[in-house]
Order: C-alpha cells, then sequence, then structure tokens
C-alpha cells in the first residue's frame, strides 16, 4: 500500500477530527501502509477500527470487513457514513433489494468499507470477484473468535483463512481487544498471515494496563447484599453500565434502579430492534444513566464517559470480563470496574458448560436419531447442532480430543476468573498477566489500595 504515513494523518483530521493517531494506532498504521499482514491486539477503548478504515480511505480501494454481530456492524456503517465514508453491510437481516445495492456499489468502487459475517463471506467474496471489485484490504473483527483455544470460539470464523486466499489472499489486518499468546498464535496460523506476502507479517500487542481504570471486586453472601451494594456503586448523574448474565436478570435489575430513583433501562437481543435502537440512542445522549445489559451491548460503542462498569455477577472468562470492564474510562478520567461476586456464580458457569458442551452419548443418540430432539432443551439442541457442523459425525469417527480440550479451557477460565475475584493479591498484575504481561506497579485496584 503505496501511501505515505502523512497522507494517512491527512485523513485522520479530515474524517475524524483528530490530529495524530494514538501511539499504539501509529504503530499498527504504519505497518499496513508499509504492506504488512497485522495482528493488532488493542485493548477496549484503544481505537481498532481506525487501523483498517483509515488505510482503507488511503488505498481508494474496497476494505471487506468481517464482523460477528450485525448490530455491531450497522454501528460501525452509520459511523462511517457520518464521516463521508462510502460504507455498507451485507448480512442475512438485509433485504436483497439493499444487498444486490451494496453490490453495485463496491464493485462500481464507490464504497470503501463494506462489512459481512463471517457465513456470509465465502458467497459474497465470489460475488465480488465476479463483479470485478477490487478488494485492497482484508479486515477481520474480534479476530479471537477464530481460535478454538479463545472464550469466544465460533467455527465459521476458521473458514476464513480459506476463503482468503480463494480471494487472491489480500493484505489483511486481524484485531481483537483480548488475546493470550496462545491465541495470537492460532490467528496468525489460521488465517495465513505474512504467506507469501513481500512485507511479511506485524504483530502489535498494546499494553493492556488503562491506567485509569480501579479494579475492584467485592464478595456477598447474599442477593439482597449484592443489589445493597450495587445501589451504594451507582451515583446519580454519572453514566454506568451494569452487566448481568441473562435477559431476565437485565430486565429485573432495570425496573429495580428505576424504582430506586436512576434512570435505568434493559439492553438485551431478545428486545426488538427499535427498542435496542431507542436504548442506545439515549445512553450515547445521557438521557440514560445506567444501562442494564448482557454482553455484547458496548461492543464497536464509543461512549468516552462511562465512570462504572458493574458486573452484577463473575462472568465466566477473563477475556469478556476485561473487555466488558474496559468500557468504562475511554476518556481517559479514572473510573471504577466493580465485580459482585457470590460463590455460586463459578457453579453456574460450570452448570453452562454442559449445555455447551452436552455429554458425548446424548450427542451420539440425537444424531442417530435414537433420542427425539423435541425431549431435549433447545439450547442443548442448538449446540448440538453447532457440534454436529464442525465434527461432522456422517463422514466418520469425529474428533472428540479437540472438543475435551476445548472444554477443560473454558473450566480452566472459570477458575481463573474465581482466583481473580477471591485472591489477596493485586488484581490488575492478575488481568495482566493473564494477557501475557509483566505488571511493574499497580495503578489502581481495592488490594493495592492504590
Amino acid at each position: 500500500m503505496s501511501v505515505s504515513f502523512d497522507s494517512a494523518e491527512a485523513l485522520l483530521r479530515r474524517h475524524y477530527g483528530h490530529a495524530t493517531f494514538r501511539p499504539a494506532q501509529a504503530r499498527v498504521i504504519r505497518s499496513v501502509l508499509g504492506g504488512a499482514d497485522v495482528l493488532a491486539v488493542l485493548p477496549t477503548g484503544g481505537g481498532k477500527s481506525v487501523c483498517f478504515q483509515v488505510p482503507a480511505l488511503a488505498s481508494g480501494g474496497l476494505c471487506l470487513v468481517v464482523s460477528p454481530l450485525i448490530s455491531l456492524m450497522q454501528d460501525q456503517v452509520g459511523g462511517a457514513r457520518s464521516r463521508g465514508i462510502g460504507a455498507a453491510a451485507f448480512h442475512s437481516a438485509l433485504p436483497s433489494g439493499e444487498a444486490a445495492a451494496a453490490l453495485r456499489e463496491a464493485a462500481a468502487g464507490r464504497l470503501r468499507l463494506l462489512y459481512t459475517s463471517p457465513e456470509r463471506l465465502p458467497r459474497l467474496g465470489r460475488e465480488l470477484l465476479a463483479a470485478g471489485a477490487r478488494i485492497s484490504l482484508l479486515a477481520v473483527d474480534e479476530a479471537h473468535c477464530i481460535s478454538e483455544w479463545g472464550h469466544d470460539f465460533r467455527p465459521e470464523f476458521r473458514a476464513i483463512g480459506v476463503t482468503r486466499v480463494a480471494l487472491g489472499a489480500p493484505q489483511t489486518i486481524a484485531l481483537t481487544g483480548s488475546a493470550t499468546p496462545k491465541v495470537r498464535d492460532d490467528i496468525v496460523r489460521v488465517l495465513g498471515l505474512g504467506r507469501g506476502r513481500p512485507g511479511g507479517a506485524a504483530l502489535h500487542v498494546a499494553s493492556f494496563d488503562r491506567r485509569n481504570l480501579r479494579f475492584e471486586a467485592c464478595r456477598i453472601t447474599t442477593e439482597r447484599e449484592r443489589f445493597g451494594l450495587l445501589l451504594e456503586l451507582l451515583i446519580r448523574g454519572e453514566t454506568a453500565i451494569v452487566y448481568a448474565p441473562t435477559r431476565r436478570a437485565t430486565e429485573t435489575l432495570a425496573l429495580a434502579l428505576r424504582h430506586a430513583g436512576h434512570r435505568a433501562a434493559p439492553y438485551h437481543a431478545g428486545l426488538d430492534s427499535e427498542t435496542r435502537g431507542e436504548v442506545l440512542d439515549d445512553f450515547l445522549a445521557d438521557r440514560l444513566g445506567v444501562v442494564v445489559a448482557t454482553s455484547a451491548f458496548g461492543m464497536g460503542i464509543d461512549k468516552p464517559g462511562v465512570r462504572r462498569v458493574v458486573h452484577w455477577s463473575m462472568p465466566p472468562t477473563p477475556e469478556s470480563y476485561y473487555q466488558e470492564a474496559g468500557r468504562a474510562g475511554r476518556d481517559g478520567a479514572e473510573a471504577r470496574c466493580v465485580l459482585l461476586v457470590r460463590r455460586g456464580d463459578a457453579t453456574l458457569h460450570r452448570r453452562q458448560l454442559d449445555v455447551t458442551f452436552p455429554d458425548r452419548r446424548l450427542l451420539e443418540s440425537l444424531w442417530s436419531g435414537r433420542t427425539d430432539p423435541a425431549r431435549v432443551p433447545a439450547n442443548v439442541r442448538e449446540s448440538a447442532e453447532r457440534l454436529r457442523a464442525e465434527l461432522r459425525p456422517d463422514g466418520g469417527a469425529p474428533d472428540w480430543q479437540r472438543v475435551r480440550e476445548r472444554r477443560r479451557a473454558a473450566e480452566r477460565r472459570i477458575d481463573t476468573m474465581w482466583r481473580y475475584a477471591s485472591s489477596r493479591r493485586c488484581r490488575r498484575a492478575a488481568l495482566l498477566g493473564y494477557f501475557g504481561e509483566r505488571l511493574r506497579r499497580c495503578a489502581g485496584c481495592d488490594r493495592c489500595r492504590n
């Protein structure tokens, strides 16, 4: 990509209103402009989207962006268009007329960003090539979903490497907010980053030490105590996100907080898109003080002034906890990230693994037709179908070993979160150590009292 860094900064000023890139962004941008494939691990709030959007503008070609969530695509497309950047999304919820229009715009060279899901990528890639579109850059957002050793593995993401070859192996940038060294290696291998590219591959891992965030964990014994502590943590006039584990919990908590005098609303995937949009708009415009949400809320949303992120219960993985907690304090001002934890939280997550990884005998009985699917809970049936698509039992003996290893990895992540919540040692050091970074001095946690 023969574009100067000064030209990229001029595009940043024109479309984003920022004078310069952040230091971590600058390193990534230089590698992309230099022609390398890139894996960028930038913690929440690090400005990952700029790292592929500005090079897309600079190239004059099309950047094909693979994203895991329709809501995330729509948010990013809306943000890009508001900055005068030609952008569109291509996904299953898009009416056929709009999908055809997006394809025509891309082929005509009027789009710089075209978002799609990993499931739709192979078909879209073929259609773009047939239409003569020039794909200058492939961007894989939330790239940790590629790795079966990550916390949010999606088998469809592993096919991106094959599709990339079919597209002619365009220059590729993979981005994530949380990836351990093992997950990073898996992303590079599956995507084939650097393979046959003159610029090779570049790895950029920004520090996970967000020094303006204070990390705390509070052990509680009853649900009444948990709610009382939540009320103490939330301050009227300050913006907060409360993460809850289920849709029902978000609605119950939001109602209770409204009764306590807070401007609160629930947000989860079970709400219709219009309601979700209203909640998000009210949150961004400061008409809401508290959003009580399930885990996806906040992904890709730039809300600088969140002063509190409270987890109602312990999340199942350090990755999800760090990403969600990191949505506090994106403006650089001090913010608190508080985890409320009860001993039974870890037990609930271990039980959930029986849904994510059903018993092998049950799976084989379902696949062979010996067990009526109607007699099995819907969430277990969904897991059975997902594993059938991955393991392909009709084609021979499945490789159960990898599934067993993934379950053990999930159990280790639950154990890691429990140790984080119950340890008497520095919480910041525990989080950073999990991601392979050594902490020199704690900037703030309830154990170090900084």
